[in-house]
């Protein structure tokens, strides 16, 4: 509050002065009275009627500098700033430093407030603020001042300006000088400044400043949203919830109005529904979020944000064509909305889609270029599109058993296979090296195979055709081909063939011995809870043996919980060879049932970074024919590095009890790899 008392006093012994330049020449009051009036009125803060009485007294004086002096300060007290600051602009003579600095900065206040009203489009939505911002320097500039040591008001408004310009990073720096300063920040912008500090990616931090803001204003969905996200990104989901189900109670989902006859919709309700149920999915609850949002729609079917949030569920649970539909709807409702848009690009690449993906990405990194949510759809974007790694070692060793084991004493392998980047949104080049070694009882392989070629995915298709060349001379130049098909989001099928195939028995290779292969798979994913495979194949040797193979495998999710994962694991397999002399392990008939756990733990997580580890153990039934069946138990432990979009590190150790021939060995294991893009 402004201390207007010097200003009266002026006012009164300024009487004088209007009464030497008042022209009028009709009966007027004393002199005095016109001053006292204003001053009365201004004491009481009556600045409607104060503003009224300068205006009758200019009639009688339009050129008095007070009264002009008077109408600036006033109209600054009533909040019309802009007004206020053009008048000061025409006689800046008239006022003190301390004045100009009050109207210059209710001026930029002014501005910074107009900066985040409702663009007239997407390409001028910024243009106040940018302006804002402009206008703001200039003065530090003409003032000689800096970001640093500008007003306090000055300072808080950038924040604001800063924040809606996307420039999030500046918010945190320059909210951080002002606390170390020694400046309190006052609580009105703790919104922005909650908002930049979750754009950086400190959730921790945005907490209590969040909650401020909420303090301050509890009746702002958008903060009360936001702090919900904060704790869910802290890795506090339960806190999330909790908060969320609390406004959920306190607001009904109709109100009503002084002597309304109908209700009305109370917005706050379906925001803490909308976010609720998005909190539950990013959780790990997605069923329960699915039902929530799919009720909703039936309520509101031409609500935006409630399609484009379905849509998400739709996709996290692996459904990109109905996910589409939903983004599609959201985008037909509200042209502008950045998250249907957003969620259109990632439907279109997992529906390998890229030409129609890269418009819809293109212009938003056009327009919303500091969006945290447009940034991480970028860094997907480039993961996806650009070169691709996997580089892996993997060695073992056998104990027992009298050397019927196709795993040899010491087996070992190790690899990379880089792709190109996509060429015309459908082709990859793909190169890769791989090398194995094994040890028998009387020798020792390491074939080098060496291969190129190329992968395609464009729409429901995907195929695959490889050259490569093995540098122990065994068999012919191997070549391999492969063709899918994606029937809906859950149905896929393919077949592959190869010449000379790699993964053919090494102990045949031994002999000189290699293969041919065929292969079909189906693949079966109902969501992300339950994925079930089929499948069948053949090896066509050298020696006239044929191995033919048929197996089946079903993961179900038994328990989630927003950082452990246990699944129910289970396969079978039967096969059958057509030699019984093969110089290689190569049963006449055999078969075996496999059931297991696996838990997945995540130990710690930030935004796209995490480190999980998994415990997989299995008990199987194996039985050969003219040896029997067997128990065979396995176990394997694994960490799981995430450095950022599609950079993973991954490392484990695994122990088996398999039996060839009827002799029980026992296999250790170690393996690590890199994955570099997606």
């Amino acid at each position: 509050m402004h201390n207007h008392r010097p200003l009266a006093l002026c006012v009164s012994l300024a009487c004088a002065t209007l009464c030497l330049t008042s022209t009028s020449a009709h009966a007027a009051p004393t002199p005095a009275d016109p001053l006292a009036e204003i001053g009365q009125y201004r004491d009481h803060a009556q600045w409607l009627d104060a503003l009224a009485a300068i205006e009758r007294a200019q009639l009688r004086a339009p050129q008095d500098e007070l009264l002009y002096k008077l109408q600036v300060l006033t109209l600054a007290d009533i909040g019309n700033a802009y007004r206020a600051w053009q008048l000061y602009q025409a006689r800046p003579q008239l006022f003190d430093a301390g004045q100009q600095q009050r109207l210059e900065t209710n001026y930029l206040a002014k501005l910074a407030g107009w900066s985040l009203a409702y663009g007239t489009s997407e390409d001028t939505r910024l243009d106040e603020a940018d302006d804002a911002l402009a206008r703001m320097q200039h003065y530090l500039d003409r003032d000689g001042s800096s970001a640093q040591d500008a007003p306090l008001r000055i300072r808080h408004d950038r924040l604001i300006l800063l924040n809606r310009l996307g420039r999030h990073a500046q918010v945190r720096d320059e909210y951080r000088t002002l606390l170390a300063q020694g400046h309190p920040v006052p609580n009105y912008l703790m919104a922005a400044i909650g908002d930049s500090l979750m754009a950086t990616e400190h959730p921790r931090e945005a907490i209590p400043v969040l909650a401020a803001a909420l303090q301050a204003d509890p009746d702002a969905p958008d903060v009360r949203s936001e702090l919900a996200y904060a704790y869910l990104e802290s890795e506090q989901p339960e806190a999330a919830i909790a908060l969320l189900k609390k406004w959920q109670a306190d607001q009904p989902a109709w109100r009503w109005s002084n002597g309304a006859k109908t209700p009305h919709a109370n917005w706050p309700r379906y925001e803490a529904d909308l976010n609720l149920a998005m909190v539950r999915a990013y959780s790990g609850d997605l069923p329960t979020a699915q039902r929530e949002l799919e009720t909703m729609i039936e309520i509101a079917p031409g609500n935006t944000g409630t399609q484009s949030s379905l849509g998400n569920i739709y996709m996290m649970r692996g459904w990109p064509r109905q996910a589409l539909e939903r983004y599609s709807m959201a985008n037909t409702l509200d042209p502008r909305d950045v998250p249907a848009r957003l969620g259109q690009v990632d439907a279109y690449v997992e529906l390998q889609r890229d030409d129609l993906a890269r418009p819809l990405h293109d212009t938003l990194m056009q327009r919303y270029p500091g969006q945290p949510a447009v940034q991480r759809m970028e860094r997907s974007w480039r993961a996806h599109r650009g070169w691709q790694l996997h580089a892996y070692a993997e060695g073992g060793r056998s104990a027992g058993g009298d050397g019927a084991s196709p795993l040899g004493k010491n087996d070992g392998r190790y690899g990379v296979e880089v792709q190109s980047p996509v060429i015309d949104d459908r082709w990859r080049v793909v190169a890769f090296a791989d090398r194995r070694s094994v040890d028998f009882q009387d020798r020792t392989i390491q074939p080098l195979r060496l291969g190129l070629g190329t992968r395609y995915r464009f729409g429901r298709a995907d195929a695959e055709a490889f050259v490569d060349r093995a540098n122990d001379h065994v068999g012919d130049t191997g070549l391999s081909a492969g063709v899918g098909w994606q029937f809906n989001d859950q149905w896929h099928a393919g077949i592959t063939a190869a010449r000379n195939a790699a993964d053919a028995s090494m102990q045949a290779r031994v002999a000189g011995i290699s293969a041919d292969s065929v292969a079909v798979a189906v693949d079966y994913k109902r969501n992300e809870r339950t994925h079930w495979s089929i499948g069948a194949s053949q090896f066509r040797y050298d020696d006239g043996n044929r191995r033919d193979t048929v197996n089946t495998a079903i993961e179900q999710r038994l328990l989630t919980r927003p950082t452990l994962l246990l699944d129910g694991l289970g396969s079978a397999y039967a096969s059958r060879g057509s030699r019984d002399d093969a110089p290689y392990f190569n049963p006449s008939e055999d078969h075996s049932v496999e059931l297991g756990l696996r838990v997945d733990q995540q130990l710690w997580r930030h935004y796209e970074r995490h480190f999980r580890h998994r415990l997989t153990v299995s008990v199987g039934q194996y039985w050969q024919q003219g040896y029997g069946s067997a128990i065979v138990p396995s176990a394997e432990y694994r960490h799981e590095w995430q450095f950022g979009v599609g950079r993973i590190f991954e490392y484990g150790v695994s122990w088996s009890r398999p039996v060839y021939d009827g002799q029980r060995e026992r296999h250790i294991g170690l393996d690590v790899g890199l994955r570099w893009g997606q």
